[in-house]
């Protein structure tokens, strides 16, 4: 799961709504990956190959 998030996710009640959103999924198999909007704009290659990379090391499990 790829979650880009604003800067609602940067306060308590965002932050806690994530967690258990996380937490949600994780126990349900899945991997959760966050990046801020500010990533995705001024470094997409990074955020990428990150996603890339999950998903390499998922296939190999």
């Amino acid at each position: 799961v790829v979650e880009i998030d604003g800067s609602q996710h940067m306060e308590e009640k965002g932050i806690q709504k994530d967690r258990q959103r996380d937490a949600y999924l994780k126990s349900r198999g899945l991997e959760v990956l966050r990046f801020d909007n500010l990533q995705v704009l001024r470094k997409l290659d990074a955020v990428m190959e990150t996603i890339f990379r999950a998903m390499v090391e998922r296939s190999d499990r």
